[in-house]
């Protein structure tokens, strides 16, 4: 049996404060831009003229004509006792509050011996103080300080004839736990292969906290610069290969006695944190285009397949969150949205090609059952129309000076105010600026609409069933796009075996098709979709996983020579 343990590489940093940051200095070579430490990319440990630095052994590139790409190089050469006439010093400032446990100082060359840090409010005064002495390249400098708006880096020693260089800082740390920490951990992982819900998977982990770092009683806990939306990479280890098991955010800290608790999502989850308002009336606009326009701000990494993104959408995007705008899309493309085990999210319509197997040696228990026949699948849709006629849209209401924003629950155009500025101006609001408190009265044109249903249904019952209809909504059809996935939605209700597994995990995954090998040897197997699977990551790598497909039988002619692929086709959702 394969050895198996479980590792969590979690970023402790604050989860802003490098995009807020804004460095400066006096004290920098006039090749060096310090604006690139906001960048956080190492550069190169060139080769000089400081005494007794630059080896000859091909290791130290020579420094070029025209440096490019390092944001800080000291100004000024060390003396022969590691001092400066005039210590360098590294200004950061932001524009909102930072809470982080420390500060993680990415040096090239030879360290410095002796640092300090100052910290500030955003009203100026200093709230923290301390000194360091690095002893590697990349130190981390722990300090908890919170609610930080400025800070000041002197470098006041180094060792003899030397330059002081750094590529980068991080608000915060990398903290790793593993099998010696991790007490109970487990991930869920689904999909809805239709689309018509936007599943999220789902990370927890218990950890032993020794020293109570996270205890939430302890006022100097490291728990204090625990944000939000951080940043946590999953490793199961099996048989000493780490398998990455995707990128998952922070959701909700806690503790219990000496344990401490995290659960996070995954950028699926992250699509729910925000609005997305900028939907509009489409009339063909591919969906490509539209999802650019979802994931646009949200720092988070998304690939489209090519059929998908020439997929002409139809119809009205209202504001709501990017997670259920992202729904609507895929559910009219007939796409799925993952996230498994992967550093992205991938957009791609499913198919039915086998890409896994599970033989019985990686079993513990097959359940099989009979899902409730479907018949007949309608979708329902709304076609809009864009008025000729100016209407008043909202009567005279009295606003105060500034920049005011009205939302509109349904589409329009055209729209102005009897006074003040308009700012912007979109399908689904108007902002508009007042110099003065004022009556305004918001006029604009209404789009007209009209619901459509398609249907698809069974050529013929099966033997034995009733008749039985399953409706679905959507808001970005036509009637040929609606057709199409209806008939689609219905030929996946035809798969209605479902089955219930217990079993060895591998590199498995929601959505991907796999060959199930039947408890009962020589009567066949089956092929199903995975739709979840919940995995224990630190009980032995042991998935429960739900999959819906269809009985396989074996004839006996595959029994005489032919051999069945894995990567057999077996059809096209």
């Amino acid at each position: 049996m394969s050895k198996t343990s479980f590792e969590v590489i979690y970023d402790l940093k604050d989860t802003t404060a490098l995009q807020d940051s804004i460095p400066s200095t006096m004290d920098n070579q006039n090749f060096a831009v310090e604006s690139l430490l906001r960048d956080n990319t190492a550069f190169s440990d060139y080769g000089t003229l400081e005494q007794d630095y630059f080896l000859l052994d091909g290791t130290m590139p020579e420094l070029p004509d025209k440096p490019e790409g390092i944001p800080f190089w000291s100004s000024e050469l060390s003396d022969e006792n590691g001092l400066f006439q005039k210590n360098p010093v590294l200004i950061i400032l932001f524009s909102e509050n930072h809470t982080s446990t420390g500060l993680t100082f990415h040096f090239v060359g030879e360290i410095p011996v002796q640092f300090q840090v100052r910290w500030y409010d955003l009203a100026g005064n200093m709230i923290a103080l301390k000194s360091f002495q690095p002893d590697s390249r990349d130190y981390y400098a722990r300090n908890l300080v919170e609610n930080y708006g400025r800070l000041e880096v002197e470098f006041q020693k180094a060792k003899p004839y030397r330059y002081v260089k750094l590529w980068g800082i991080d608000y915060g740390v990398v903290v790793t736990w593993n099998e010696n920490d991790i007490k109970t951990a487990s991930l869920v992982e689904e999909t809805d292969p239709i689309s018509n819900t936007l599943k999220i998977n789902k990370l927890t982990f218990q950890f032993i906290d020794r020293a109570n770092e996270f205890n939430l009683a302890n006022s100097e806990g490291l728990h204090k610069a625990l944000q939000k939306k951080q940043h946590i990479e999953p490793y199961e280890i099996v048989d000493g290969e780490r398998l990455f098991l995707g990128r998952y955010f922070l959701t909700t800290p806690g503790s219990e006695k000496s344990l401490a608790k995290m659960e996070a999502t995954d950028y699926i989850g992250l699509l729910d944190d925000t609005d997305f308002k900028d939907g509009r009336v489409y009339n063909g606009e591919l969906a490509g285009n539209v999802l650019a326009e979802i994931f646009a701000g949200t720092d988070i990494p998304f690939e489209v397949a090519e059929d998908v993104a020439a997929t002409p959408l139809y119809g009205w995007l209202k504001i709501q969150t990017r997670r259920k705008a992202l729904r609507e899309v895929l559910f009219a493309c007939g796409a799925v949205a993952e996230t498994a085990r992967r550093d992205n999210v991938w957009i791609y319509k499913p198919s039915r090609l086998i890409q896994s197997d599970i033989p019985r040696s990686r079993k513990f228990s097959t359940a099989t059952k009979q899902d409730t026949y479907i018949s007949e699948v309608s979708i329902k849709f709304t076609e809009y129309t864009e008025g000729a006629e100016e209407k008043e849209l909202v009567k005279e209401t009295t606003y105060p000076a500034g920049l005011n924003e009205v939302k509109f629950n349904s589409p329009v155009s055209a729209l102005r105010v009897s006074t003040g500025e308009v700012v912007e101006a979109k399908t689904n609001y108007i902002i508009f600026r007042l110099s003065e408190e004022a009556a305004v009265t918001i006029y604009g044109r209404q789009y007209s609409k009209q619901d459509i249903t398609v249907s698809s249904s069974v050529p013929q019952l099966k033997a034995g069933e009733n008749p039985k209809a399953k409706s679905f909504t959507g808001t970005l059809f036509n009637y040929g796009q609606a057709k199409i996935i209806s008939q689609a939605i219905l030929d996946y209700y035809q798969l209605s075996l479902i089955l219930n597994i217990r079993y060895l995990a591998a590199q498995e995954r929601p959505g991907q098709w796999a060959s199930v090998e039947n408890t009962l040897v020589g009567r066949g197997g089956y092929a199903a979709g995975l739709e979840s699977i919940k995995t224990d990551l630190t009980g032995g790598y042991i998935s429960t996983a739900q999959l819906r497909g269809y009985y396989k039988y074996t004839s006996e002619f595959y029994y005489t020579g032919t051999e069945l692929y894995i990567d057999e086709s077996v059809g096209d959702i």
